[in-house]
């Protein structure tokens, strides 16, 4: 796993953010709201729980955890404190017929990978920032995506899942990746205290528009 500190300036509050499968700093580096530290995981390949004692300065902690980063979060920081956390695009049963990406067309693009490589999956995740996303240049090849993703796709059938409280639930209704019907039966079935806010033109990423997310964690 890997750990990166975006903005570490002593802010009162830190904000952690979870990021999906493949994906790397850049899809939020123009997230920069005043006053917040700002910590970003992701490539989940060798996954290490974080203890609560490492926040301990903040007066808040706040969590967006996006796609894959659902599930990586409630088991990297089940011990965290959060003042809310915000799914985006996500359940914590990322691989599931009912509540996820169906099982059938996850193990075709798991054994495909290497072959295909990722710019379909990319363009389905990224919808319009598409472009935007296209221009950051990866630090991992296509054998550490395949690596990662084999590794997600493990943990999400085999490990149980430690207790979590997720506050708010981000459904994008153009999402391609994560069924938005998977999305509303998991948070609706297994979750029914966690809020479910509908975004019905957002593409499985949801982070093009900064200040819409900010709002997310003020409501």
């Amino acid at each position: 796993m890997e750990k990166r500190w975006l903005v570490k300036n002593n802010n009162p509050d830190l904000i952690v953010f979870a990021l999906g499968w493949a994906c790397e700093p850049q899809a939020i580096a123009h997230i920069r709201p005043s006053g917040y530290d700002i910590l970003c995981l992701y490539d989940y390949r060798a996954p290490s729980a974080l203890s609560s004692h490492e926040f301990e300065a903040y007066r808040a902690v706040y969590l967006f955890a996006w796609s894959f980063g659902v599930t990586m979060a409630e088991r990297l920081l089940a011990s965290v404190p959060f003042r809310k956390a915000i799914a985006l695009n996500g359940t914590p049963y990322p691989v599931d017929d009912r509540f996820g990406i169906p099982i059938r067309p996850f193990r075709l693009t798991l054994r495909s990978i290497r072959s295909a490589g990722t710019d379909a999956f990319e363009r389905r995740t990224y919808g319009a920032f598409y472009p935007q996303a296209a221009s950051w240049t990866p630090s991992r090849d296509i054998e550490a995506k395949t690596e990662e993703l084999e590794t997600l796709y493990h943990l999400s059938v085999s490990s149980p899942r430690p207790p979590f409280c997720w506050h708010t639930a981000l459904i994008g209704g153009q999402d391609l990746i994560f069924p938005p019907e998977n999305q509303h039966a998991c948070w609706q079935e297994l979750s029914p205290q966690t809020r479910i806010v509908y975004a019905p033109d957002s593409p499985h990423y949801p982070f093009a528009d900064p200040q819409r997310i900010m709002e997310l964690m003020a409501e």
